[in-house]
């Protein structure tokens, strides 16, 4: 990376510009979560007010100001804005602004030699990337916490950020690569990185693939959606599988509070003003298929990695290793197929009937069989992982490692 580039967007200014860019990006956000579920268009027709209809002028419509200018009411009618819309701009923005603020500046302020707090993340390509996940994550956890759904069309964006930047910029796999590493699989660094983004893509849904069919099979119910296992996918795509372990681990203590909280009754969304009571629920369905296939394919391909981790062990991989590895993403690559087929891909339209219609441009929340999204706990898992990633696995990897060879001979 040219010294001069880097330099250049390591410069106060250009902070300024990325919390710019951040908060209009949480503008477009703002679109996806709200249209999304409806199955609108995401381009037409432009930003109006649902309820005279009227378009929003230009210079009512810039990120978070507009909302305390016009004291968070339209202009024309009156009508008043859901708030969210000024937080998720202004969320976006702050993620924005200290991302980079993490990868670029944060270092001599903790005492570190390099300038983030990351070693190698001060990289356009690897900020750029990570940031594509973290808007993709914005639009899933608040999208799931609403309706209990997660959109392929979102966390697939994710992955194929997390495919194609690592093909372009290496370095986006090797930032989260133990040890700063990528083995050489395929002889060069550009598709070894891919390989790597593949391996976590595998890992990340794998784990909620085994989770899904174990906690199914305890508790006769769904134990997490579907959309859960795109979700990690992504996050094991750009973070690597180092990041989507660790993900899966603490996510569950971060989602620990909503989890008792709720269950005390502490969620219940009261009915609208005015609103007509909405139309029964259907009646609950059977607890979900098992999908043995997709737990079989995920056990063998997950099972497979690992050997073909086990078979490198400090040494660079030889044909018996890239035949394991090949083998092992097959078979992760059938479990995600199975799991689509079981389930997966975009929740059913808002047009069966059994949703109301959108009240101050957000939709209700839809019925779901599994009672607490984990989607937003994963994402916010994810981003805490973005930042401690380097402490955690300096911390237990090398117990892992030692562990690992204690375990193999």
């Amino acid at each position: 990376m040219d010294g001069t580039f880097l330099a250049f967007f390591s410069m106060w200014a250009f902070g300024v510009f990325v919390l710019l860019v951040g908060l209009c990006i949480g503008s477009f956000l703002n679109v996806c979560i709200w249209r999304l579920p409806s199955g609108k268009s995401l381009v037409r027709p432009g930003s109006h007010c649902t309820s005279c209809q009227v378009p929003i002028a230009w210079y009512d419509n810039v990120p978070v100001a507009s909302y305390f200018i016009l004291g968070g009411r339209c202009r024309r009618c009156g009508a008043a804005f859901s708030a969210r819309y000024m937080i998720v701009e202004l969320a976006t923005g702050l993620l924005w602004f200290g991302y980079w603020l993490a990868y670029f500046k944060a270092g001599p302020w903790l005492g570190l030699e390099h300038p983030g707090i990351r070693l190698g993340a001060g990289h356009p390509g690897i900020y750029l990337v990570h940031m594509v996940l973290v808007s993709a994550l914005v639009v899933s956890g608040v999208i799931d916490y609403d309706r209990k759904e997660i959109f392929t069309a979102v966390t697939n964006f994710a992955l194929g950020a997390g495919l194609v930047g690592s093909l372009v910029w290496p370095a986006v796999q090797e930032v989260g690569a133990y040890g700063h590493r990528l083995a050489d699989w395929t002889g060069w660094d550009r598709t070894d990185a891919v390989v790597a983004a593949m391996v976590g893509a595998a890992v990340g849904s794998g784990l909620i693939i085994l989770t899904r069919f174990l906690g199914t099979a305890a508790f006769r119910k769904e134990a997490m959606g579907v959309g859960d296992a795109y979700l990690m996918a992504a996050v094991g795509g750009v973070l690597g599988w180092e990041a989507a372990v660790l993900v899966f681990l603490v996510g569950p203590f971060l989602g620990l509070p909503y989890g008792v909280w709720s269950a005390l009754g502490g969620r219940r969304r009261p009915e609208p003003p005015g609103e007509a009571p909405a139309p029964s629920a259907p009646a609950e369905p059977e607890a979900p298929r098992l999908g043995w296939g997709a737990f079989v394919a995920a056990v063998a391909g997950l099972a497979l990695l690992v050997w073909a981790a086990a078979a490198t062990a400090g040494e660079e991989p030889g044909p018996a290793a890239r035949s394991l590895l090949a083998a092992g993403l097959v078979a992760m690559g059938t479990a995600f197929l199975l799991l689509r087929r079981e389930g997966g891909g975009e929740p059913p339209s808002p047009k069966d009937g059994l949703r109301r219609p959108d009240v101050d441009g957000q939709p209700d929340a839809a019925p779901s069989s599994h009672e607490m999204p984990y989607g937003p706990f994963l994402a916010l898992a994810a981003g805490v992982v973005m930042l401690v990633q380097d402490p955690a696995l300096a911390r237990f990897g090398p117990g892992v490692k030692a562990l690992w060879h204690r375990l193999i001979g």
